[in-house]
C-alpha cells in the first residue's frame, strides 16, 4: 500500500552519511594538492584527512551524531600528528597513502568514537593515513610510489580538532561541525 509519493512506509526514516576526520593544516595540503590531483580520483570530492571513523550510515539527524562526537572530543587532547611513509593497501584495496605514526591518543580518539556511535569498528588494526592515490593497478603501484614519495617529506602537525563530515547532495563531503580536542593546558 502506497500511503504518500515516494514513500512505502510511515515509519521509513532517512538514513544520513557521515565520517569523522582530522583535516590536514593548508601547508600540508598544499604540499600533497597536486599529487592526490594526479592520482586519486576522488580529489574534488573530498579534501585530505586523516580518517578516523570510517563513513558510516546512521538514522540519527546531525545534531545527535554531533552530540556524541562533542562528548568524546572534549575527554581527548590534542594530537602530535607525524606523516612519514608511503604504504599501500595492495592486494585488498587499490590504495596508496601517506602514513601516519602510531600515537596512543589517536588509537583512542578511534575506539572512544566508535563504541559512542555504537559502531562496530571496521579495522582491529586502525592504520591512520592520508590516502595519496587509488585505482591504481596493481603493476602500476611501485611505480606510483615511486612519483610520490618525492613529493611527501616526514611532516608533523598538532591536531586540535576533528571535523564530522557528511556528502552535500551524495556528493563532495563537507565539514558540518567542527570539535576542538582537549587543550593540553586543561
Amino acid at each position: 500500500m502506497k500511503l504518500g509519493y515516494n514513500s512505502d512506509h510511515l515509519d521509513d526514516q532517512p538514513t544520513f552519511e557521515y565520517a569523522v576526520v582530522i583535516p590536514l593544516p593548508e601547508h600540508l595540503n598544499e604540499i600533497i594538492d597536486p599529487v592526490r590531483r594526479r592520482f586519486d580520483p576522488d580529489h574534488h570530492v573530498i579534501g585530505a584527512h586523516v580518517t578516523v571513523v570510517f563513513p558510516f550510515r546512521s538514522r540519527r539527524p546531525v545534531d545527535e551524531v554531533a552530540l556524541v562526537v562533542r562528548k568524546v572530543t572534549e575527554s581527548i587532547p590534542a594530537i602530535a600528528v607525524s606523516l612519514s611513509s608511503i604504504g599501500d593497501f595492495y592486494p585488498i584495496f587499490p590504495l596508496i597513502y601517506w602514513g601516519v605514526n602510531r600515537d596512543n591518543t589517536l588509537d583512542e580518539l578511534y575506539k572512544n568514537l566508535y563504541a559512542s556511535l555504537d559502531l562496530a569498528l571496521p579495522h582491529k588494526l586502525f592504520i591512520p593515513h592520508v590516502t595519496v592515490a587509488r585505482e591504481i593497478s596493481a603493476h602500476r603501484v611501485v611505480w606510483v610510489k615511486e612519483q610520490i614519495v618525492p613529493y611527501l617529506p616526514d611532516e608533523s602537525f598538532m591536531a586540535t580538532s576533528v571535523d564530522l563530515i557528511a556528502p552535500v547532495a551524495g556528493q563532495k563531503w563537507v565539514a558540518v561541525q567542527n570539535f576542538p580536542l582537549r587543550s593540553p593546558l586543561t
